[in-house]
């Protein structure tokens, strides 16, 4: 209830003013400390840890703080050095500079020194903390040490609020309460029409303190062992009541009440205990707030001049912080720039482009990514017949390709970039190209880069520089540009290589004609001789390059900490091993091995067909109409390559279906010469053109990148090697038949 003789306006203008404290003031002494160790040269968390821990503004700072960004679990936010250690090291510097700093109140009763002073209020919390880890640890109240110190330290927030927002009215009440020895409580509400434990509560729900923290400041002065009765979560604050009474008993600092502490044997009975176990605390209490105290700086002499000091030093390193971070942040958003242009660029490169399709992709980018002039890049790598395919992008961005003839006398790649990364002046190499191009260069400005991959250079880039400073600038952009694009081109021109031999293949098969039976000796024909010999030397050429691409991608993937970044190399990575599984399967055909013959039944070798094909498609059941005749004679082969090249066949049968149901028809006939198998089904078919080119490598009638068309090539590869022949007649819509013959054992 109000005191009648207080102004109520006057009142809840204390509660506004209060309201709007966004923390409470500190010492210059304790200022002094903290600031000392913010500063790098001079940092230690755990010396840090002291100084917050043993000071109550510092201590509500962090823990509101805590709050707000969550830092630690819920229940544990009332621990000083845990929330410490999951703390923002930015976060709470920006924390502690932000506290108001005070010389000293007695400066400002220089002839009548406040009462309390601040030192002494806040030696007094610190002997309440102590006391009440102590006391939590004694009595069975189950209460944490941690959560009972940290209440403890800051039971009396109200108070030193109050002496931030109107020390003289704070000194007057307490002079009041030491000439009438009373309790400040009560003297406050008599003036106020508050109290110091209202507007801590208030405060303390406005920065949101724990729960339990803000029923302690609210309850400490209230009857202890009815409130605990009544309210579980008010243990707390009995500790904290106890252990006020205990400091105030051990005359440590000065609260500002003058009424007459409780005796231990009192403080015990309210607690349950033995008077005995609370005077060991008592007696160790002076020690224990004497050794936590210097934390605080108390003794340090000239605190204010030293305060000034530690300002101007926090200052200049804050200053060249802001500095390296503002260098940082422009390096940052170069980078940005650059991942910007690197995605670009890497997210339209498709498989099906050509090697100088992406090669204008990339000019046309590197021109306005680096503010360049005119762009020229040619690739090396992919000359054939004294021609190079090149492209140009004009100083507006106008671009066009074009074929460039290369001279007998000229080195298409200068030997100081032909193996390492550098950026040359063009003047002296580029001759030849100037006269086949119809644009104008600047010589002068105009600079070469070599596009490396695998410790080669693919192609080669020159362009014009705007401005001189963009070399040093860019130079490392330039590199890793180059590398990304060297590493990008490889890959096209490989598949333009692979894609030229499987044309190439197609072409020697189809002008053999149709399959021919098994020779006298068995041997295969010339033409087929040379296209294995042909394709197994282009398998090996591609496969090296491909493997270091795929490896060194991996490598930087798994190193690399930026998500786009290491999911452009992943792509360049799975490309790379799409590209090396295509040579793979043309090893397979070039070079199979041996066959290794024996008497084999044709169920057997069928059996093992069928269940490849569903592996193959994905089939759970084929629906195979199977007719072997009883006493077929077996058949002298490598039973694990014709059922692998039966497989082949049986899954062409299945995907000619719209779906995996079709039936398939699979008859043997005996016979002196030969074991004859038909393969049939009612699919798709095929038209003349497609059946003169079905066993060709690389060769399939799915759209692009659906299948590679090798199984019907392989599957020739294998029945000839065996010393079989392979036939295939077939309509469109009308379904195909494979006849397979094979030598009798």
């Amino acid at each position: 209830m109000v005191n009648k003789d207080v102004d109520v306006t006057a009142s809840r203008k204390v509660e506004l003013a209060i309201g709007e404290l966004a923390s409470l003031s500190v010492p210059s002494c304790v200022a002094v400390q903290y600031l000392s160790q913010a500063l790098p040269s001079r940092s230690s968390g755990a010396a840090m840890a002291d100084i917050i821990e043993s000071e109550p503004a510092l201590t509500a700072a962090v823990l509101a703080l805590a709050q707000r960004v969550g830092a630690g679990p819920p229940r544990q936010r009332h621990a000083v050095r845990l929330v410490l250690d999951r703390l923002d090291n930015d976060a709470l510097r920006d924390s502690l500079l932000s506290i108001k700093v005070t010389a000293g109140f007695e400066i400002e009763f220089a002839q009548q020194p406040a009462l309390p002073s601040r030192q002494d209020l806040i030696l007094h919390c610190l002997a309440t903390a102590c006391s009440a880890s102590r006391i939590a640890e004694a009595a069975p109240l189950d209460v944490d040490p941690r959560l009972a110190y940290s209440a403890g330290l800051l039971h009396d927030l109200g108070k030193l609020a109050l002496q931030d927002i109107m020390p003289k009215s704070l000194a007057a009440i307490a002079k009041e309460a030491q000439a009438t020895q009373a309790s400040l409580h009560t003297v406050e509400h008599k003036h106020l029409g508050t109290t110091h434990a209202l507007l801590g509560k208030q405060l303390a729900r406005r920065w949101r303190l724990p729960e339990a923290i803000t029923l302690a400041i609210w309850l400490h002065h209230a009857d202890p062992a009815a409130v605990a009765q009544r309210v579980a979560e008010a243990k707390t604050a009995l500790v904290v009541w106890a252990a006020d009474h205990l400091a105030r008993d051990a005359g440590i600092g000065q609260s500002g009440s003058f009424d007459p502490p409780m005796s231990l044997t009192q403080i015990a009975e309210v607690l349950g205990v033995a008077p005995k176990g609370l005077q060991p605390i008592r007696d160790e209490l002076d020690e224990l707030v004497r050794r936590k105290s210097e934390a605080l700086g108390f003794d340090v002499p000239h605190a204010t001049a030293k305060y000034c000091d530690l300002i101007q030093a926090t200052a200049a390193d804050l200053s060249h912080r802001y500095t390296e971070r503002s260098a940082e942040g422009r390096n940052l958003h170069t980078a940005s720039s650059y991942l910007d242009f690197a995605q670009e660029f890497l997210r339209d490169v498709d498989s099906n482009l050509d090697a100088i399709d992406i090669a204008e992709g990339f000019a046309r980018r590197w021109q306005r990514f680096f503010q360049t002039g005119t762009v020229c890049l040619y690739l090396a790598a992919a000359a054939r017949h004294g021609a190079v395919d090149a492209v140009v992008v004009e100083a507006l961005g106008h671009s066009f390709k074009t074929v460039l003839e290369v001279p007998d006398d000229t080195t298409l790649i200068p030997p100081s970039i032909a193996e390492k990364y550098a950026l040359v002046e063009a003047r002296d190499h580029i001759d030849w190209l100037l006269g086949q191009v119809a644009t104008d260069l600047d010589l002068g400005r105009t600079k070469l880069i070599p596009l490396i991959s695998n410790g080669r250079t693919v192609a080669v880039m020159a362009f014009e520089l705007n401005l001189p400073g963009d070399a040093a600038f860019f130079a490392e952009r330039f590199a890793k540009a180059a590398s990304m694009a060297g590493a990008v081109l490889e890959l096209a021109i490989a598949g333009q290589r692979l894609e030229r031999l499987s044309e190439q293949l197609a072409q020697i098969e189809a002008d053999q004609g149709p399959t021919p039976g098994p020779s006298a000796t068995g041997a295969p024909s010339n033409s087929v001789d040379a296209l294995a010999e042909m394709a197994a030397g282009v398998a090996h050429e591609l496969n090296n390059p491909l493997s270091v691409i795929s490896g060194r991608a991996q490598l930087l993937a798994q190193s690399e900490t930026d998500e786009e970044r290491q999911r452009t190399l992943e792509q360049i990575e799975e490309n790379a091993r799409a590209a090396s599984s295509v040579v793979d399967d043309l090893m397979s055909f070039a070079e199979p091995s041996p066959p290794r013959p024996a008497k084999t039944t044709i169920k057997q070798i069928l059996d093992e067909a069928l269940e490849l094909a569903g592996q193959k498609t994905g089939a759970e059941h084929i629906n195979a109409q199977i007719d072997v005749p009883r006493g077929i004679g077996k058949v002298l082969v490598d039973s694990a390559q014709i059922a692998s090249a039966l497989a082949n066949i049986i899954a062409n049968a299945i995907e000619s279906y719209a779906d995996t149901m079709g039936p398939i028809k699979i008859t043997a006939e005996p016979g002196d010469e030969a074991v004859t198998l038909r393969i049939s089904d009612l699919g798709s078919g095929m038209d003349a053109e497609t059946l003169r080119k079905a066993t060709g490598p690389f060769f399939s009638a799915k759209p692009a990148g659906r299948k590679r068309g090798m199984g019907l090539a392989y599957a020739a590869r294998l029945i000839r090697l065996n010393h079989g022949s392979l036939g295939i007649q077939s309509q469109p819509d009308q379904g195909t038949t494979v006849t397979v013959t094979l030598p009798p054992a």
